[in-house]
């Protein structure tokens, strides 16, 4: 099934950011989210935040990313 998931505003405001961030036509949804994953777990793993507010904002965005990413896999299957 080929649906349009649907999305919580979170997710859509992360989506969109994630978009802006890797404006390029040669990356796919899944390689844009794959990648904002990757650079939040980088940051995470590498002590790469300010204060316990960032760590936590980044967890956040972590999650959401991983949420879409489950969506998005779910509604290509």
């Amino acid at each position: 099934m080929n649906s349009q998931p649907a999305l919580s505003f979170q997710e859509y405001k992360i989506l969109t950011r994630v978009k802006e961030y890797f404006r390029t036509s040669r990356m796919s949804l899944e390689e844009k989210l794959f990648y904002a994953k990757l650079i939040a777990t980088l940051d995470l793993e590498s002590g790469n935040y300010s204060a316990d507010r960032e760590k936590d904002r980044l967890l956040v965005f972590a999650n959401h990313v991983d949420q879409l990413r489950r969506k998005l896999k779910n509604s290509v299957s």
